[in-house]
Parts: structure tokens; sequence; C-alpha cells
């Protein structure tokens, strides 16, 4: 979920309050002024929205690698300029931080900053510029904070045309992620019937472009997944909105479930784009609105809905990608578990879904993307749902 500084917020926010989010990405183009001096208190009104509202800002510092051909020309800028900005950035807007003391708001603030989105797109930044640009970025943060995270903003080459080094970029940076000075990679997933189509196998996942951006990379540390952008696109093949919805699902849990070469959960977020827009906003393919004033859901927005209502306050216990295609959650009042049971995502046939029950597990519920399927009196160590249908992703909630 992205808002940009100067939009129309009302929409957005009724989306983001609607599906229960409590994170969105705040992108602004306007951070600083043309001699790459840092303006901070232009995200004060924003920020002070984003809390009225309940939701906790990741900052997002775009760079447009057009703007080096604008006349005059506005390069990246330099480590310094770069470490100037993380610092003036963190130092105003973390929790507790001087923003929060000038309005009494204690606990509330950015922890996850990132710049310059999706350079592997026009890719007209210099490397070497870039790399330096983002290390003064995250040593800038780290100055002020050391827990707090920096991340370079999303990267979509793998998923364009799957080139694992991100045209580049990915190896620019390799450094930086090895040391630890970026927490993690941002990885753009859109889903495509023709150039990205999850309906063949996880190769076409999130999960198989962070891996292969990884070992492309050649990194031993074992990083952390984010993802601000994901969606189906309803364009040919998958245009009706129910089909779409389903797959919407499969697509959620995809950037859910990324496990690092540990086999561990290594998600820390994934925002779907692009929740607020309609239509005549976004076009056809991502919009997940159908109307804007007041906001109201598509499909896939209620798909989204669904899930943090089912899984919002648990913990990602473990995933299973690479073989049977599960997840386990867990929560106060009951576990959650997913299954991909979609061709290419899981090794278990026939519709055949063994599940563990927790101990004094009373009930299971079946739920696919269209709401509640069935209810399941349980006891015991185990359950196993029969015969599921394939091609779909299926989440079960178990009660106590």
């Amino acid at each position: 979920m992205t808002f940009r500084t100067g939009a129309p917020t009302a929409p957005l926010y009724q989306a983001l309050q609607w599906v229960g989010a409590r994170l969105g990405r705040m992108d602004s183009y306007g951070w600083r002024d043309l001699q790459r001096v840092p303006t901070p208190h232009d995200f004060d009104a924003a920020m002070m929205e984003a809390h009225d509202n309940g939701i906790t800002p990741i900052f997002l510092l775009e760079y447009e690698g057009s703007y080096q051909t604008l006349d005059p020309p506005q390069p990246i800028g330099s480590y310094d300029d770069w470490f100037r900005a993380g610092a003036e950035y963190a130092r105003r807007f973390r929790p507790n931080g001087e923003w929060g003391h000038e309005h009494g708001i204690k606990d509330f603030g950015a922890t996850i900053y990132s710049m310059t989105n999706e350079p592997d797109v026009q890719n007209t930044i210099p490397k070497k510029d870039y790399h330096d640009a983002l290390e003064g970025f995250a040593d800038g943060i780290h100055s002020v904070d050391p827990a707090l995270k920096a991340v370079p903003a999303g990267f979509a080459a793998c998923n364009i045309d799957g080139d694992a080094t991100l045209r580049g970029y990915g190896p620019a940076i390799a450094d930086l992620l090895e040391s630890g000075k970026l927490d993690g990679i941002d990885l753009h997933t859109y889903y495509n019937d023709r150039w990205f189509p999850l309906t063949e196998g996880r190769q076409f996942s999130a999960q198989s472009c962070f891996d292969r951006i990884k070992a492309a990379l050649g990194l031993k540390r074992d990083i952390n997944f984010y993802a601000t952008e994901f969606n189906i696109a309803r364009s040919e093949g998958w245009s009706d909105e129910k089909l779409a919805a389903s797959l919407f699902l499969t697509a959620i849990w995809d950037n859910l479930g990324i496990v690092g070469a540990d086999g561990r959960p290594a998600m820390v977020f994934a925002f779907p784009w692009a929740l607020p827009d309609t239509p005549e906003v976004d076009g056809p393919a991502y919009a997940m609105a159908v109307s804007d004033d007041p906001w109201r859901p598509e499909e896939r927005a209620k798909v989204l809905k669904r899930v943090l209502d089912l899984a919002g306050d648990m913990t990602i216990v473990s995933s299973d990608p690479y073989g049977t295609g599960t997840m386990h959650l867990k929560g106060a009042d009951g576990d959650l578990f997913v299954w991909h049971n979609r061709q290419g995502w899981t090794n278990l046939t026939d519709g055949r879904w063994p599940i563990s029950l927790p101990e004094g597990a009373r009930k299971v519920e079946l739920w696919g993307w269209d709401g509640l399927r069935s209810i399941h009196d349980v006891s015991g160590d185990s359950f196993v749902f029969e015969a599921l249908p394939a091609g779909e992703t299926y989440m079960a909630l178990v009660t106590r």
C-alpha cells in the first residue's frame, strides 16, 4: 500500500482501514531541494495524517533516473548528500524522534527507510553512483540509530525479464547486503498470464526470484525479504475478476511465505499495488477499487481483507515453498494453515491435505479466495482434507 505525499489521501486511508492494514509506504519525489538539501519538514503533515489514521509509514525517498537528463541535470548525488538525507529523516521521523517530541507523540514513527524505486527499469543511474548513494543513505540512518533498517527500494527486472542481476544493480550493492548495511531486498512481482504465469509453477514466484537473485549476487548472509509492490494483472487470459481474485490469494501467500537459505521465514512485509486506485486512475490491470468516492473494493481487495482478518495478528511459524507448498501460522486464539494446491507448487497429491492439529483443537474452517467453504469438528492430533480441487490456494483456520 503506497501513499504519495501531495496526492489525495481520503480514498487511500478508507482502503487501508477497510482491509485492516497497519503499514504503508510513504512515497515522495519532493524530499529535497535543487541543491540536494533535504526538506524533512515537508513530511510533517503527512506524518500526522498517517498517525491519526493508525498507519505506520515506510519511508521512500524517490529519485528518477530521468532526472539526469533535466536542464539543468539533477544527478543522484554523492555519499555525503545521501548520508545527510538519511540522518535527517531518521532523526526527525524515527519513533520518539524530533517530530514525535514536538507533537507529544510517543512510540510512533518510521523504522524502515528506502530510496530510489525501481532503478533497474530505466537503468540510467550509474551503478557506482547508486552504490555510493545507497551506502551513504544507510550509514546516515544508522548514525542516528543502528536498529533502524535501510532497504533499497523495489527492483523489478527479475519479474520483467528474468534478470537475476537486476540489470547490474544487484551486484553493485552486494557488499552492502553482505555487510548488513542493507537489511534485505525489495522485490516487485506482477504476475501476468503471458510473462509471469504463476499457474505454470513456482518458477514464476517471488520466492524463485529471491533465490536466484541471492545466488547471482553470491550472498552468504541470509538477508530479509520486502515487497512494496505485487499484484495479479487482470489482462488477456486473467481478465475475469473472480479468476484474478483466486490467483491473488496465491500471490499474497507467495510473498508472505518467503523463506531464507536456512528455511526460516524471511518476509518483513508485503504490500500490494494499487489498493486505493480505480481503473480510471491506474488502468484496469492492477486497480483494486471499483470507486473512490466513497472507496469501494474490487474482488482482490476483498481477498486481502480476508487474509488480514484471518492472519493479521498471527506469526509465521514455518513455510515450505519447495515441497508441500504449505505454511503454518500461530495466533493467540488459533492456528492458520495455508496450502498452494496448484500445479508445480506442491508435491502433495490427490487433493489430500493433512494438518497436524495443535493441542486442544476443536474446529477447523476451510477458507478459499471467496470466503468460508466448510466447517469441521475435530479432535486428536491430525485432520485430513480429502479431494480438494486443484488450482487454488486454501486456508484452514484451527480454533480451540
